[in-house]
């Protein structure tokens, strides 16, 4: 990570240095949705670095305060809510714009938009805050331009993550 501290505007992480980042972020993302969460708040900053030297280079996810159980007792899937917006603009998955519950798919799709703008250096809805404008651009970028910056393996992924849908249990070794 040592882009951090060497980075320059506009802000852009090198593909190794957004993999690695990748790579922990879907392996703390699988845990968490192995335990019955859905994060519902991905962005960069509720990752953290270990500062010790037994977590040094450990990428850890925090701040679960809008996370939610997925499933009730014995694996039963909660009734999906509706007309809810939780998250970040900026990293919102499409159906947190909509209102529709979200899923394990949602928190990956948002983990999605994080490494987009971490290689990229930006997101093209960065400085909007009208959250309608936000999902037109989202939409028109995805399977675009967005992708079109990103290297080709990138594309595989984000077809993948868009095809999940509030059921799915994603399948993390397609992801890493």
């Amino acid at each position: 990570y040592s882009d951090l501290i060497t980075r320059k505007l506009p802000m852009r992480f090198s593909l190794f240095s957004t993999l690695k980042f990748g790579i922990q972020a879907i392996e703390a993302l699988y845990l968490l949705h192995k335990s019955g969460f859905v994060h519902r708040d991905i962005k960069p900053g509720n990752f953290v670095i270990g500062n010790t030297k037994q977590t040094s280079g450990t990428l850890y996810l925090i701040d679960f305060g809008l996370s939610k159980r997925k499933y009730r007792t014995n694996r039963i899937i909660a009734i999906p809510r509706t007309n809810i917006f939780k998250g970040t603009l900026r990293y919102a998955s499409l159906n947190a714009h909509k209102g529709i519950e979200l899923s394990f798919g949602d928190d990956l799709l948002s983990l999605f938009f994080v490494l987009a703008e971490f290689y990229t250096g930006k997101l093209p809805w960065k400085d909007i805050n009208d959250k309608t404008q936000v999902l037109k651009m989202k939409e028109k970028y995805l399977g675009g331009d967005l992708i079109n910056e990103l290297p080709q393996e990138f594309l595989q992924i984000e077809k993948y993550i868009l095809e999940l849908d509030y059921l799915s249990e994603p399948n993390n070794d397609l992801l890493i």
